[in-house]
């Protein structure tokens, strides 16, 4: 007995001849949809191809064909071979690959968990290099005022130090060494009483400026961890989708990266302290 020769159709495209080994690999190999139209010699009219056992041992068996699907899978003959007219029935969705949708919703949330991470992470590094900026500038204000003094005073005492290693002074030089010592102290009390006013203005703003935003950084650090936190779990969740549906090293490089965010995130007390 000859190998029939077969031929399929989906919407107005018509395939074939291919023989019975072809069409049934196409079947199992998904390339052939159960909702396509097949026809084969000794066949009166096309029919489904989940009707066809040889394609789809699985698929529903039909009691009787009503006169409307009867009507419908009618056909005329071209060369002995029916034309091919759709089955009137609802339309049902295109056969949905599992692996390829879980991959791509895995790899969307890689992508956002990583950006959430980088963020929450960003943000704290920020904070922290605000109050320190703060800080640092009510540090060099007060560096700088004191370099100010010092070198002023320096100045005073180094020339006292050269009227009394010259000796044998005139008047406007001695009298110019005993008022050295009145002048030091009075810049040293000019000194203090300037300080104590930067210290209440300008150096008191500085100090509460690098306070409040510590205070502030405190706050935030709490939602930024729990942002961290959260990414790592959105990161998580897309590297447990994408890993069973990949192969070779892209499947190792998900693996590697779960293990580590299992490991040094969840295991770490510094990120639950």
């Amino acid at each position: 007995m000859s190998d029939p020769i077969w031929y399929y159709a989906r919407g107005e495209s018509e395939q074939g001849p291919i023989s019975s080994a072809q069409i049934k690999a196409l079947a199992a190999t998904g390339a052939l949809r159960r909702d396509d139209l097949v026809w084969k010699e000794g066949m009166e009219n096309w029919l489904p191809a989940s009707d066809v056992d040889e394609l789809f041992p699985n698929g529903k068996k039909k009691a009787k064909d009503s006169p409307k699907e009867k009507e419908a899978t009618a056909s005329t003959k071209e060369n002995g071979k029916p034309t091919p007219r759709p089955v009137s029935r609802p339309s049902l969705p295109p056969d949905l690959d599992m692996a390829q949708v879980l991959r791509s919703v895995g790899r969307g949330l890689v992508v956002l968990g990583v950006l959430i991470v980088l963020m929450s992470r960003g943000c704290d590094s920020l904070g922290v290099r605000k109050v320190a900026r703060l800080e640092a500038l009510a540090e060099i204000a007060e560096s700088d005022f004191q370099r100010g003094w010092d070198r002023e005073k320096s100045s005073l005492e180094d020339e006292q130090q050269s009227l009394r290693d010259r000796g044998n002074l005139n008047n406007v030089e001695q009298q110019r060494l005993n008022n050295l010592p009145d002048e030091i102290a009075k810049l040293d009390r000019e000194k203090k009483e300037e300080q104590r006013n930067l210290r209440r203005s300008k150096w008191a703003s500085y100090q509460i400026a690098a306070e409040d935003a510590s205070s502030s950084n405190r706050t935030w650090a709490y939602w930024r961890q729990v942002g961290f936190l959260f990414g790592t779990m959105v990161l998580a969740v897309g590297l447990l989708f994408v890993t069973p549906t990949t192969e070779g090293p892209e499947r190792w490089i998900c693996l590697v990266m779960l293990t580590v965010i299992l490991y040094s995130v969840y295991s770490s007390n510094s990120v639950w302290g």
